[in-house]
């Protein structure tokens, strides 16, 4: 995913050139199709993110993990949602 495909979601219209930047590089990278793997890379951009001082709001968290999701199976999806329902 680039740049022009993120400014084109409402949920990244405003987002600063520094937290738009670090999320193209971010989405850009291969996806996993296992859940475990996909909760382990999304745990290490968080932190990442979070060294930077940059935050995310809930609806820019929940297309982060919608596209995470893109390349899985209906099982890992339904796995890696019932993990998110076990974090929070």
């Amino acid at each position: 995913m680039n740049e022009s495909e993120l400014r084109g979601n409402p949920a990244f219209q405003n987002l600063s050139p520094e937290k738009l930047q670090f999320l193209a590089s971010f989405l850009g990278q291969q996806k996993s199709n296992n859940a475990n793997e996909m909760m382990t890379l999304l745990m290490a951009f968080s932190n990442r993110a979070r060294g930077q001082g940059i935050q995310f709001s809930r609806e820019e968290r929940d297309f982060i993990i919608e596209h995470l999701k893109t390349n899985m199976s209906p099982q890992e999806r339904q796995k890696t949602d019932l993990i998110l329902r076990m974090m929070k």
